[in-house]
């Protein structure tokens, strides 16, 4: 047997470290291979989630139901879709932060292909409308899964996690995002009536929930480690890491200058403990069930939104089948569009868009 006593302490803490690294990889493994949602649910909820990039390409097929094959040929094109010229300009602004260090060849090459990644998803969906964030959530899917495999991973996303950011209507998206303000408002009273008092308008949370924080944060490891997150949860998970971020910040939020204050919620510290959030957030999915929060508030969304219908579409069983009719059916009802939602919305850009010229 070997002596281990005479080993530093900082060497032991090292091995164990790598053991358990070890451990978990494998744990991970076996749990994609045997389809083991559940497994897999909780571990993207532990501190580290699915680890790595390599680890990442094996497990998201698996949980967004696309790994045994849902690819076809490319076959889109931007003349079957509405705002390709908004497409292009989005796809020209991509891949700003991440990845580091690729040459201009590299980057416009990854651009080509997130545009055609994106016409195609569109070109196959036609009632999915584009909107300014849908091409940030593809990068990712593209960074990390390659071309082949996050054209389907993205699709269903579109289809079962982000559709009511995808419709006509603005209401749906306007309606999450006071749910998600809701939330704080029942967790810490006095911090929402604090935000309320200095004219804070739960849109500074927007892109957040549009682009899955990919926009807001700049440390891909940190983004790749929420989309393990919701890749693994319901369609309402975005708006409780939302709330969670709004939650953690009191104490700098209260002692801002409120002249700032704007210009601060809006933006992300990119110093932000992403673990602690996760544990936030996994909390107040306990405490408020969509069904729950939607009652408590008042604030309904329509029947078909995905908060109402991913358990029944989507759900957490391995062998459920998402039924692409059904969602169809959806697509094709028209949303009502209330015009105080878009005067809010018209609003908050106004008042977005002065805070940038002051700064």
């Amino acid at each position: 047997m070997h002596d281990l006593t005479h080993i530093p302490l900082g060497v032991k803490t090292s091995l164990a470290s790598r053991l358990a690294r070890a451990q978990r990889i494998s744990k991970l493994r076996k749990a994609a291979q045997d389809e083991d949602f559940t497994l897999l649910r909780h571990m993207a909820r532990e501190p580290e989630g699915f680890v790595e990039d390599a680890y990442r390409r094996m497990i998201w097929p698996v949980l967004l139901r696309t790994h045994h094959g849902a690819y076809v040929d490319e076959k889109g094109s931007p003349n079957g879709i509405a705002d390709p010229i908004q497409i292009s300009k989005d796809v020209e602004r991509s891949l700003y932060y991440y990845p580091q260090d690729i040459t201009p060849t590299y980057k416009a090459f990854k651009q080509q292909e997130l545009q055609s990644m994106i016409i195609e998803i569109l070109w196959r969906n036609p009632r999915l409308r584009y909107y300014q964030g849908f091409h940030d959530i593809c990068t990712v899917f593209l960074l990390v899964l390659g071309k082949k495999a996050a054209i389907p991973a993205a699709e269903n996303v579109a289809l079962f996690f982000v559709r009511d950011a995808m419709l006509d209507s603005f209401e749906p998206v306007s309606k999450q995002l006071r749910l998600m303000v809701s939330i704080v408002e029942y967790e810490d009273p006095s911090l929402m009536h604090y935000l309320e008092t200095h004219g804070i308008m739960p849109y500074y949370a927007l892109s957040w929930l549009l682009t899955w924080f990919s926009h807001d944060m700049t440390d891909f490891s940190k983004i790749t480690r929420l989309f393990d997150l919701f890749v693994s949860s319901s369609s309402m998970m975005p708006l409780y890491v939302a709330s969670a971020i709004t939650l953690l910040r009191r104490e700098e939020l209260l002692h801002a200058n409120p002249e700032y204050l704007h210009s601060l919620i809006t933006h992300i510290p990119q110093d932000t403990d992403i673990e602690a959030v996760i544990q936030r957030a996994v909390r107040l999915e306990a405490e408020y069930p969509a069904l729950q929060v939607q009652k408590q508030s008042g604030i309904w969304l329509h029947d078909e939104s995905t908060l109402n219908t991913w358990q029944q579409d989507w759900g957490t069983e391995a062998g459920l089948v998402p039924d692409r009719l059904r969602i169809d059916t959806y697509l094709g009802k028209v949303v009502p569009i209330e015009e105080w939602e878009d005067e809010l919305l018209a609003e908050w850009c106004r008042r977005n868009d002065a805070t940038k010229d002051h700064s």
